[in-house]
């Protein structure tokens, strides 16, 4: 007779049991392979000679996480359109405004429009030194590097693309010059930036301290800036494009 009394009881805990299994379940897939790739797999390491292989699309571009740039390395003049200087960001100052997130640029001089749309990057491992390899988008768009400072406020907001696959959305930014006009567009309304900074960085075949030398572009700045990066020349990709512009005081709309 006990076992009849007890039996029910039993077989009315099987659905709680079977709810609390598949919540493990639930918790497993959805955070189990960060748990993986952060306590199991170290990150891939980085190979420079195959780096070096690659003829078409973007050479990694290789930087360290949370880095600032060195301002003596990435220092752009004003130029005579911005009204004023742009302000500096205060040391210590941890709740920065994000800006607005670029969503469409316009570079008039190489007829380029295209749709910009955020971008991550991998770790990757170089002598136990751990760096972030910026990704691209494997279609006709620009990348926005989605940790790069957005639209209107101080920082250095990031764009990259391909020069020669997938849409070649840069294949003509080399030929952008000081003076020219750039517009970003970000919640429907319309920013202009004018070029301060143009350069070809070599980049293949060099050794790592100076791929991050050319990264330093890429880094945090205190100004308010754009840089855009692709690879240069068409035939392959043995050297960094490099476009920074500042912003054209009172140009949204």
């Amino acid at each position: 007779m006990q076992t009849s009394t007890q039996q029910p009881k039993r077989d009315a805990n099987l659905p709680v049991i079977a709810l609390i299994f598949l919540g493990f379940l639930v918790i497993f897939f959805a955070f189990g392979k960060s748990l993986v790739d952060l306590f199991i797999l170290p990150p891939r390491t980085i190979d420079l000679a195959v780096d070096d292989q690659i003829e078409a699309g973007f050479l990694p571009v290789y930087s360290l996480e949370g880095a600032n740039a060195d301002p003596g390395l990435v220092a752009v003049q004003a130029g005579e359109q911005q009204a004023f200087p742009t302000p500096l960001v205060e040391a210590g100052d941890v709740f920065r405004d994000p800006g607005l997130v670029p969503e469409r640029i316009l570079i008039p001089v190489i007829d380029l429009d295209a749709t910009i749309t955020p971008i991550s990057y991998e770790k990757l491992q170089f002598e136990g030194v751990v760096y972030d390899q910026w990704l691209a988008p494997d279609y006709r768009a620009v990348g926005w590097h989605e940790t790069s400072a957005g639209l209107t406020v101080p920082g250095n907001t990031v764009l990259n693309g391909h020069h020669n696959i997938y849409g070649e959305v840069f294949r003509d930014l080399y030929r952008v010059q000081v003076g020219e006009e750039i517009r970003i567009m970000a919640e429907g309304q319309e920013f202009r930036y004018v070029v301060v900074y143009t350069g070809v960085l070599p980049e293949r075949n060099q050794p790592l301290d100076v791929r991050l030398a050319n990264s330093e572009w890429i880094q945090s700045t205190e100004d308010e800036r754009v840089t855009i990066i692709t690879c240069w020349p068409y035939e392959s990709n043995t050297h960094r494009v490099v476009v920074v512009a500042v912003p054209i005081r009172g140009s949204s709309g």
